[in-house]
């Protein structure tokens, strides 16, 4: 299978991060439970902890079934787990279909060119690494780095994935802005349908963003102050990707 991106991983390493990253956040449950959480405005530890449940959760059920659930969804029965019980439950269930289905096999995404178990695969590596970062953050007695290689493609994810996401924007203003972190670059064109990424472009005067790859992952997701300094279609793009994530 061809993977999706040049700086995507392999899927026995993504599964390998997705187990280590998956340990640490359930190690921050108890602790972090009642705490706000910084990056997630209004939410605690527990909110955030039940949300990826569910999100491990339906995307089993995605996988098990070939299509997203629809009404009656999530069940129940699940509300009435405690956090960490509910957590271990449904990250079971998720590893259940991983473990039984190859990355090739058909999945429903959001993205029409990687219909893919692998997909999902790569997707919640990403999103359990972030969670687990803001149960750190919550608790604020500092946070582990990021597998760097884990980093580096979060940011292309974060831009071909979870951008793409988002829903057309009339007002968008067409501007263009380059980011660039680790000896890598991507141009990202703010179109008012869906923005367009271009990997490795040649710089050409575009107003660009430039920082270690971490930081700069951090600030897409709305985990870290804006690079200074950073042109205007930067906080454009960042307001894009709030609507997204």
């Amino acid at each position: 299978m061809d993977q999706p991106s040049p700086h995507a991983l392999p899927f026995d390493r993504y599964r390998e991060l997705l187990d280590r990253e998956y340990r640490a956040l359930s190690d921050l449950v108890r602790p972090a439970l009642h705490q706000p959480v910084p990056g997630c405005p209004d939410w605690n530890g527990e909110d955030l902890v039940r949300h990826t449940a569910i999100v491990f959760l339906q995307k089993a059920e995605t996988i098990r079934t070939g299509r997203r659930p629809g009404r009656g969804w999530p069940p129940v029965s699940v509300g009435s787990l405690p956090p960490q019980a509910l957590l271990a439950h449904c990250y079971g269930r998720l590893i259940e279909q991983f473990d039984a289905h190859d990355p090739r096999d058909p999945a429903e995404t959001w993205l029409p060119e990687d219909q893919t178990v692998g997909f999902w695969v790569r997707r919640l590596t990403h999103e359990t690494a972030i969670h687990r970062f803001d149960l750190e953050d919550a608790l604020a007695a500092g946070t582990t780095p990021l597998d760097p290689d884990l980093a580096l493609d979060g940011i292309d994810e974060v831009l071909t994935v979870m951008l793409a996401r988002g829903h057309p924007d009339p007002a968008a203003s067409g501007a263009a802005v380059r980011l660039e972190a680790g000896g890598h670059a991507w141009d990202v064109r703010l179109d008012t349908e869906r923005p367009v990424v271009v990997r490795g472009a040649t710089a050409d005067g575009q107003p660009t963003v430039r920082n270690e790859v971490e930081p700069l992952l951090l600030w897409l997701w709305g985990r870290a102050p804006q690079p200074v300094p950073a042109p205007e279609p930067a906080g454009e793009l960042r307001t894009r990707l709030s609507r997204a994530l």
